[in-house]
């Protein structure tokens, strides 16, 4: 037999509310109302919608990861960004003189 359990908007008396629905063989057996205790037999609510499967974890939680080895910053390119900083302040110092001398 096939035993499971699904999440499912549930109607009782009148009222619309998500609850577990524990199923023997694709049938329903008892419900379970989201925050309530105790259940109820199936015959006495209806199944209206199937609620979406919650969230599966992405990394498996069991596994500890090894420790990697600790790389090393890096600065190919920081040469590159102190000289672009330079120049521009050398082109914003210069920039009001070199305009004058042009004109």
């Amino acid at each position: 037999m096939d035993d499971r359990k699904e999440y499912w908007w549930v109607s009782h008396e009148a009222v619309i509310q998500p609850a577990e629905v524990g199923f023997v063989g694709g049938i329903p057996v008892s419900f379970r109302f989201i925050g309530m205790a105790g259940s109820i037999p199936a015959a006495s609510a209806e199944l209206i919608e199937r609620l979406p499967a919650p969230p599966v974890p992405v990394m498996n939680t069991h596994a500890t990861p090894s420790p990697q080895p600790q790389a090393q910053p890096q600065r190919r390119g920081s040469w590159l960004w102190f000289i672009g900083v330079l120049l521009l302040i050398l082109v914003a110092q210069c920039s009001g003189p070199l305009f004058d001398m042009l004109k």
